[in-house]
């Protein structure tokens, strides 16, 4: 029975993160716990006792980002050793589209030496192989990742395939840091 209750808890705080997370992208910072707790499908008071003040949800949802980077990294390390630039394309735009926006502003002084390393295994082939500047520091690489894939604070119009924009950005900030590289040998 007691295991049943702590693993209903589990699914409650995994189900409030996952929608804190979600909220955080598409409406802001300033999303209500009310709105949270019904996208959770849980009560207010179900949030606020797992999470009583809300620099503690923020807390989760920045160490669920973080885990998943850490499984995109150990995901793609085995094409590091075949295509270092595809790898590292493929690496940087799966992690751009975890959507880091929110998240890379919201706990970033609290995690910032665990951000620096959990990137500076992916920045050291990319630094040796050229494609980035060998100054680039994990932090601006984060937040670079974190502008560039901030969703917009509205619904986009239907003018413009907007999912294919953020790829697009980071096409760019990709092919500018690998001129970078390429411009300090000169």
């Amino acid at each position: 029975m007691f295991s049943d209750v702590r693993q209903d808890a589990a699914d409650n705080r995994y189900a409030i993160v996952t929608a804190a997370r979600q909220l955080l992208l598409s409406e802001g910072p300033d999303v209500s716990m009310r709105t949270i707790a019904k996208a959770a499908k849980v009560g207010v008071a179900t949030v606020t006792r797992h999470f009583p003040e809300r620099t503690d949800l923020y807390d989760a949802v920045s160490e669920q980002t973080l885990n998943d980077i850490v499984q995109i990294l150990d995901d793609h390390s085995v094409e590091f050793t075949v295509d270092t630039r595809k790898a590292w394309r493929d690496t940087i735009h799966a992690i751009g589209n975890l959507g880091l926006a929110a998240i890379a502003q919201g706990s970033a002084e609290k995690r910032a030496a665990e951000v620096r390393e959990i990137y500076d295994g992916l920045l050291a082939p990319a630094k040796r192989a050229k494609l980035c500047p060998a100054d680039l520091d994990p932090l601006e690489l984060h937040f670079s990742l974190g502008i560039v894939s901030r969703p917009l604070p509205a619904p986009a119009p239907d003018v413009i395939r907007w999912d294919s924009m953020t790829h697009k950005m980071i096409d760019t900030l990709l092919d500018g840091w690998e001129a970078q590289a390429h411009s300090a040998e000169y």
